[in-house]
């Protein structure tokens, strides 16, 4: 962990919003979530993990990000539950190359990752995919994948 190496967490999207400087006919879009490369879906998503959190235990987001020279890799949050952590990668749409998350995976010896994005709800190659609207669910379908 480096204190110094953050991702800064709005308190809703609304403040996002404003931060960024978008404008009302914007946020009217169909395709909100695909605004600003995903930058909004990575927002929401981390203040659900917050909200979904134990109650009683303090709540922390962690990222981890790879600086090795010619291979810098970048995941979006390191949950954990239990013992055992898991990355989560964010996307905005229904696709997305998952490279640093597979990376992950293998650096750490770890058997799931978790894509959440609008791509239904799957288990492939120790990936599993949560919609954006299950995140409430997601340490229930964490802990039934039997991986």
């Amino acid at each position: 962990m480096n204190e110094k190496k953050f991702k800064l967490l709005f308190l809703d999207l609304g403040l996002a919003k404003y931060a960024t400087g978008l404008d009302i006919e914007t946020l009217l879009q169909e395709h909100l979530i695909l605004l600003n490369q995903g930058a909004y879906a990575e927002q929401f998503v981390g203040q659900e993990l917050l909200a979904y959190a134990k109650s009683y235990q303090e709540s922390h987001l962690f990222y981890w990000k790879r600086e090795k020279l010619g291979s810098q890799a970048e995941v979006d949050y390191v949950i954990n539950f239990g013992s055992t952590i898991h990355p989560v990668e964010v996307k905005a749409g229904k696709t997305g190359r998952l490279k640093s998350l597979q990376v992950f995976l293998n650096e750490k010896k770890l058997a799931l990752g978790i894509r959440i994005s609008q791509h239904q709800f799957s288990l492939q190659n120790r990936v599993l995919s949560i919609p954006l609207y299950m995140i409430h669910e997601l340490e229930r379908l964490v802990r039934s994948s039997n991986i």
